[in-house]
């Protein structure tokens, strides 16, 4: 099968199913700010039956086909968590382009359940929200998978992850700032005014 790439495609399948599961590899990186293209969509999902069934259910809804029945129907054949683990990484085809199930990534052998602490929920836009592995996380695995491709994209992560800490402190700052004297005053002013207009208005109290 050869699609063109729809990652969107793919994700609205997965969450009309409402699979839970985690986007990792490099489209998870470009929506943590990486500069990089990527050709396929990467998924850490649970490993608990239910959402095994809604995964294979999904899969279905996207035509998806393994890559030795790469002929075949559309996708009849049921990934259960034995099987997950034991093959790694699952590369499939479908009608979105190349969907990969990953239980247990590089670095991370405790897949969801460990990812999904520091995942975020990012809107992309008309109602599709996706759970985002942590920029931590993507450093942690591609250290992990140590090939040259890997390590060359850590000095971009750190750096995304300094700024994202950066940020979280900014805000942390700005939400427990003490009030300038200043602004106390004009505070105060603002009220003492407001409590002088309902002293003068009739409606009041009653």
């Amino acid at each position: 099968m050869t699609a063109r790439f729809d990652p969107r495609g793919i994700l609205v399948a997965l969450q009309r199913r409402e699979v839970e599961s985690i986007l990792i590899g490099g489209l998870a990186r470009v929506a943590r700010g990486a500069d990089e293209i990527t050709g396929g969509v990467d998924i850490c999902p649970s490993l608990q039956p239910i959402n095994l069934g809604r995964l294979q259910a999904a899969l279905i809804d996207l035509g998806a086909l393994g890559p030795d029945v790469a002929k075949a129907p559309p996708f009849q054949h049921a990934y259960d968590e034995a099987r997950l683990r034991a093959e790694q990484v699952v590369s499939l085809a479908t009608t979105g382009g190349e969907l990969k199930l990953v239980a247990q990534p590089a670095g991370v052998p405790r897949g969801y359940e460990a990812l999904r602490v520091g995942a975020t929920s990012e809107h992309l836009g008309n109602g599709l929200r996706t759970e985002v592995a942590a920029t931590a996380d993507l450093i942690t695995m591609a250290a992990a998978l140590s090939r040259d491709v890997d390590l060359e994209r850590l000095p971009a992560l750190r750096r995304i992850l300094e700024l994202e800490t950066d940020r979280a402190a900014l805000v942390t700052r700005q939400a427990r700032r003490t009030p300038t004297p200043q602004e106390v005053a004009q505070a105060r002013t603002a009220a003492r005014r407001h409590d002088g207009r309902r002293g003068r208005d009739p409606g009041v109290g009653r």
